[in-house]
């Protein structure tokens, strides 16, 4: 095992390993470029330089707002290089919450890919910032510079002090705050989580324990936000081992670079995994007769058989409709690893079924992040895989899941009681969420304890698995169970406008409105059989009483969904309280 201790050595020992002309590849007005290894460290270098003549101070904030690209990690690591403290945000950030983060890590400096795509109360702020790095040259106020001019800084530097890099490389100790995320606020105001060197460099050993890389055969295309701790660490693994990384240019393009690049591996949340499949099932009406029942059996089988066992029929199945929808995968997919929430069951038995190596991992923000994972050969489905290499996993007696480790968090930045509520003076991290572990050391989540609610009637309801289940129904998007302190359960659906065109025009409504369509029998008819077929597998006290297609279409951008594409519950409650409040009249 290498012998680094922080971000920065790490890519030093990439620097001296590997030699790659194409080690980060990202789309620009349409075209692929490519940096080499060298180019990389040549690059990060002269940022580094460059931020120490702008002033940049040791735990000084320094914010990202950029979609995933070589550039955005360069400046990561130049931010890290001078002891400074990284603050990604989401692209899609509130100003609330931009307002927030600001003034909670005193961040003083911003990257940004191009002002034009920031929200406009965002722009406005940028002038509160000593300096405003921009990529794209958008923004021309006094305390902008480009990035090119950031880099001609650091030649400047560099020949009045030639050993500064290696001087500044060699002072970052593993203890340092490398970079502070703050928590989605799913449930109020969001936190920053401190992780230093040490917690992210256990994390890239750890990974390259359970999934090693042939920088000569493998290649990774990246597509979530590197603001999402899962995907900043996994891309700094990817970085770690050599292998080719391909930044995609447009998450809803991921289908179409699948097949362009042909990747050996990529992470994905389970939101966009539920896309992939709404993609692949809307195409079976659109076929014939024949091969549309074919199609509709061959999924059915996908989605309801229990992985591992492998019949005549499923050979038959695989000859002529799985194989077909690997290859519109790019067809070279060895690993398709999958976390930031819970998988439902039916989608891990699809994509498991029908041919790819599924592995589905567990973690949070505050344990940097993953905690247990399955990988090659080490399978169990409907659990999150074995503890995770240095992790620690015990189970209280309320069945809450503890983890410890060289991973967990620092700590919540400037937020010392809600830090003490979460680790335990032994250095136990409570994570919020029950689980079980079995004799082999799989781990299981069984429910969160913040999202198990009580009704009225004194029964426990968790609201996870049944809303998974109502999204199976190719109209239904999202599903918010509502019944806390109420004498029943109802529940909000919100349509899946992304696939209700096809749906309308598959299905013979095209001289409909899609406002029409959702009011229409056929449609209240499908949405009744759907929550009787969950209800029939529900307690009594779990059934959903009453419900509503809403029609409001629910974003990250207005807020109800957290940027990985999770309901904020209390958001989503106070939106709609008018509906459900005529649930309970």
């Amino acid at each position: 095992m290498p012998n680094y201790t922080t971000i920065p050595e790490m890519i030093q020992h990439v620097v001296n390993t590997y030699t790659n002309s194409g080690a980060l590849n990202y789309k620009y007005r349409g075209q692929w470029k490519s940096l080499s290894s060298e180019k990389f460290n040549e690059t990060i270098r002269r940022l580094a330089l460059g931020l120490r003549a702008l002033g940049v101070k040791q735990n000084e904030g320094f914010a990202i707002i950029s979609p995933p690209s070589p550039q955005w990690i360069m400046i990561d690591l130049a931010i890290m290089l001078n002891r400074a403290i990284s603050v990604p945000m989401f692209a899609n950030v509130s100003s609330k919450h931009f307002a927030f983060q600001k003034a909670d890590s005193d961040i003083n400096y911003i990257f940004i890919n191009d002002v034009n795509q920031l929200d406009e109360n965002i722009a406005v702020a940028l002038t509160d910032f000593k300096k405003v790095i921009t990529l794209e040259n958008s923004y021309s106020e006094k305390n902008a510079i480009s990035f090119q001019t950031l880099l001609a800084l650091g030649d400047k530097l560099s020949k009045q002090e030639p050993q500064l890099f290696a001087t500044l490389r060699e002072q970052v100790l593993p203890e340092d705050i490398a970079t502070i995320i703050y928590t989605s606020g799913s449930t109020g105001t969001p936190k920053g989580v401190e992780i230093t060197h040490k917690n992210l460099i256990s994390q890239i050993k750890a990974t390259q324990q359970r999934f090693p890389l042939d920088p000569r055969k493998d290649k990774i295309l990246t597509c979530l936000p590197l603001a999402h701790v899962f995907e900043r660490m996994v891309a700094y693994f990817y970085i770690s081992t050599g292998t080719p990384l391909f930044f995609a240019d447009d998450i809803k393009k991921v289908g179409d670079l699948l097949r362009e690049i042909k990747p050996t591996a990529i992470t994905l949340v389970p939101r966009l995994l539920e896309k992939v499949y709404a993609k692949m099932s809307n195409r079976i009406d659109e076929q014939t007769p024949l091969k549309r029942k074919l199609m509709a059996n061959a999924f059915e089988r996908a989605i309801n058989k229990v992985p591992g066992s492998n019949t005549l029929l499923d050979k038959l199945y695989d000859k002529l409709i799985y194989s077909k929808l690997r290859t519109a995968l790019g067809g070279n997919l060895q690993m398709l690893i999958v976390g930031g929430s819970a998988l439902s069951e039916s989608m891990e038995h699809f994509f498991s079924n029908i041919g790819f190596n599924l592995y589905q991992g567990y973690g949070l923000t505050e344990s940097s992040p993953v905690l247990a994972v399955n990988y090659p050969g080490n399978v169990r489905y409907r659990t999150v895989g074995k503890i995770f290499p240095g992790v620690e996993v015990k189970i209280a007696s309320d069945n809450e899941i503890l983890a410890r480790g060289p991973n967990i968090m620092n700590g919540y930045h400037n937020n010392q009681q809600a830090t003490e509520e979460v680790i335990t003076e032994d250095g136990w991290l409570h994570t919020g969420d029950l689980g079980s572990l079995d004799e082999e050391g799989y781990l299981s989540i069984t429910g969160r304890k913040k999202e198990v609610f009580k009704t009225s009637n004194g029964k426990y309801v968790s609201p996870v698995p049944i809303e998974q289940k109502l999204c199976k129904s190719p109209l239904i998007d999202m599903a918010a169970i509502i019944g806390e302190n109420h004498r029943f359960v109802s529940c909000l659906l919100f349509p899946d406008y992304e696939n209700l065109d096809a749906i309308r025009e598959h299905r013979g409504y095209s001289d409909m409105s899609n406002s029409e369509f959702l009011n229409s029998n056929e449609v209240y008819d499908e949405i009744k059989k759907t929550v009787d077929a969950v209800n029939a597998h529900l307690s009594s006290w779990e059934t959903i009483k009453k419900y509503k297609f809403v029609k409001h279409p629910i974003t990250i951008e207005t807020g109800e969904l957290t940027p990985t594409m999770k309901l904020r519950r209390h958001v989503v409650e106070e939106k709609f309280k008018h509906i459900i409040d005529d649930f309970y009249k």
